[in-house]
């Protein structure tokens, strides 16, 4: 592209996009997660999820709530911020009673990623029952496992996807991310175990507490335990926020557990208006892309039944539809149920768009703060292990 400035002499005769909206990036990535590598990883993933939790509720291990009663429970205690004008207000189903007449920001988010934010917050609520917290525990557990495997597969095909490099395929995604999954899954669990760490001091004196001459002395403490809490704070909001990061760090970089909670801790506090603006981004890009995801599921289920309604006829197709919809003479025929499975299928490929696009919004900005903080180029990737080994 080149044009011709007003003063004499000065020609442009390149724009490098690359570096002028490096954040373009994102809009690649939102292509990539319509490779269907990354969908039927992605639907893998929901898939497991769904399975261990609930192969969770069936087992009915001792200790474990339901899912869904750990996840309604948490809807009890959600931030709420005032309503704006002309949003309705009320009664927040699956609570205990009236939460609060506002604007609920859990509410607003997909329904699965609004499940893991009160799981995610059930262990950090003070009058939280043991139960609940091992409940909550057991299924956070089993939903960093899965998506440690299949968000760090995701994460290295769409990151060699952006620079040009062959991407792996299905097989050998999977056979990346079972391989790489404890740098992810670890990363997590030491600073969680770090926050476990320095929680002792305040349990010891919360011991103290339950005598009137113990409360009373933490009262005067009290200043040095919200001091604590600060550091208790910087890690738990890193944990939750950095994990996304930490994940695409073992995708990208091959990284290990320590350098891939450095690389999260210090991406996220040393660019946080970065990070905020490429998840905004991301937000707006999310809402076409969704939209076509959705747009071509329902037209490719609904041209497979008018392919087939040439053959069928008027009456029958008519019958088939309202089998399909729950009701009719030939709502309970094999074949119609067969049909509603496979159908369903696609519905849930759909479903599973999402975390397809999460990861590889996330791999996108990992590599933007990378260039951000340690001045990388966007066009690199770790290709092979320290020993030569190929990807």
């Amino acid at each position: 592209m080149s044009t011709t400035n007003e003063r004499p002499g000065l020609t442009v005769h390149e724009i490098h996009w690359a570096d002028a909206l490096p954040w373009w990036l994102l809009f690649r990535a939102a292509g990539a997660a319509f490779a269907p590598t990354v969908i039927l990883l992605a639907a893998l993933g929901a898939i497991a999820t769904w399975a261990g939790w609930s192969a969770a509720d069936k087992l009915g291990l001792r200790g474990i709530d339901r899912a869904a009663d750990i996840i309604a429970a948490a809807k009890a205690d959600e931030l709420t911020f005032p309503a704006p004008a002309g949003s309705p207000t009320g009664p927040v189903a699956g609570g205990r009673g009236i939460v609060a007449e506002g604007w609920n920001v859990v509410e607003r988010l997909p329904n699965v990623a609004a499940d893991v934010v009160r799981l995610v917050r059930i262990p950090f609520r003070a009058g939280a029952t043991l139960d609940q917290a091992a409940g909550a525990v057991a299924r956070l557990g089993w939903f960093l496992l899965v998506w440690s495997i299949f968000g760090t597969a995701i994460s290295r095909h769409v990151a060699l996807k952006l620079v040009g490099e062959e991407a792996p395929g299905l097989v050998s995604a999977i056979w990346y991310g079972t391989r790489k999954w404890p740098a992810a899954f670890n990363s997590v669990l030491f600073v969680l175990v770090g926050i476990a760490a320095l929680s002792v001091p305040g349990a010891i004196l919360g011991i103290a507490m339950r005598t009137e001459w113990g409360l009373a002395f933490a009262g005067g403490v009290w200043p040095l335990v919200l001091l604590g809490a600060v550091v208790l704070a910087i890690l738990a909001i890193g944990v939750c926020a950095g994990w996304p990061l930490m994940v695409a760090a073992v995708g990208v970089e091959r990284a290990d557990s320590f350098q891939a909670i450095s690389t999260a801790f210090s991406y996220l506090y040393q660019r946080p208006l970065h990070y905020a603006f490429y998840g905004l981004v991301a937000v707006l890009v999310a809402v076409p892309a969704v939209a076509v995801a959705a747009l071509f599921a329902e037209t490719t289920a609904n041209l497979a039944v008018w392919a087939t309604s040439f053959g069928m006829g008027h009456g029958r197709t008519a019958a088939v539809v309202q089998g399909l919809a729950g009701g009719g003479t030939v709502a309970d025929a094999w074949g119609v149920k067969a049909i509603s499975f496979w159908t369903r299928g696609v519905g849930t490929l759909l479903s599973s768009f999402g975390w397809g696009y999460f990861w590889a919004i996330v791999t996108a900005a990992y590599v933007l703060l990378r260039r951000d903080v340690d001045g990388t180029e966007l066009d690199e990737v770790v290709l092979e292990e320290p020993g030569g080994e190929p990807v």
